[in-house]
């Protein structure tokens, strides 16, 4: 690899530089600390490797998820709407509503998609800055439901939000996204029919806000492994649709406002349960709102 370093001595009298233990012990100090240069660029030459590996592993899980979940909305609107236009005289006003509405919510999938794609190419070039101020959990949470009608229609959503929650030191845009993608992901795990939970309480100086499901819950395996970019719990033979981007993107959001994210299994029943902690602020101060106001 050719020379990393070069020792150099001098003497400040006349005669040879160094005795004949002097020269041993040079060596050996040469030797030793060539040793260690060379255990330091084999932990270097690893760590590329390991990066390289990554980077390979992401580039084809991206490879794949673009083909599946660009592929299939994009099928779907395609189909529909070829037959709307073939088929347009034979069809009754209930047939056109729901192609229509397949055309709509599929697109919305779509956006979804490249909403988090786009997420998480900021968040991986440390782009993500949030524009944060005090604002009322319960608020961005209502604006997240409303979000979340429609895909959630097939199941039924609790919320239990504490009235008297401080005002939290929050981005409302980025938060509001953490919920859209817990809830999702809640969607696509738990059966149809089952309960969605959406719970905020506060515990000392922090708020916790939980997403729960009545799904089969996470494998002990997988509890941080969800978090990982475009990881999806397999059941069975089987992985839920899906990105694999909501959980990283929801995680990079609360982390840049000063929280976490966490994920385990209920207590009380079968089904997973998300936690968002933020701390409560040092002092009470007038929500955005209320400064609007």
């Amino acid at each position: 690899r050719g020379t990393l370093g070069v020792i150099g001595l001098d003497a400040d009298r006349p005669g040879p530089i160094l005795s004949p233990e002097s020269r041993r012990l040079v060596d050996a100090l040469s030797d030793q600390g060539a040793l260690a240069i060379e255990r330091v660029r084999l932990v270097e030459d690893l760590d590329r490797a390991e990066r390289a590996a990554e980077t390979d592993r992401l580039r084809q899980a991206l490879l794949t998820s673009i083909s599946h979940d660009l592929r299939t909305p994009l099928a779907a609107v395609l189909g529909a709407a070829t037959t709307l236009r073939d088929l347009d005289d034979a069809l009754d006003g209930t047939e056109k509503a729901d192609l229509l509405a397949t055309v709509i919510a599929e697109s919305e999938r779509l956006n979804r998609f490249i909403a988090n794609l786009l997420d998480m190419t900021r968040l991986e070039a440390g782009a993500v800055v949030p524009n944060v101020a005090l604002h009322d959990v319960a608020e961005v949470a209502d604006t997240a439901l409303r979000r979340m009608d429609k895909i959630l229609a097939a199941h039924r959503v609790a919320v239990e939000i504490a009235k008297d929650l401080p005002p939290l030191r929050l981005d409302p845009v980025l938060f509001e996204q953490v919920l859209v993608n817990l809830l999702d992901n809640a969607g696509k795990y738990a059966p149809e029919g089952s309960t969605i939970r959406l719970l905020g309480r506060r515990e000392g100086m922090r708020v916790l806000i939980e997403v729960l499901d009545e799904g089969d819950g996470l494998p002990e395996a997988d509890r941080e492994r969800v978090f990982d970019t475009f990881y999806r719990v397999a059941k069975a033979d089987s992985v839920r649709a899906g990105t694999g981007l909501g959980l990283p993107i929801s995680r990079g959001f609360i982390e840049a406002m000063g929280g976490t994210v966490t994920g385990a299994n209920r207590r009380d029943r079968a089904g997973a349960a998300f936690t968002i902690a933020l701390p409560v602020p040092a002092e009470p101060a007038r929500t955005a709102s209320e400064r609007a106001a």
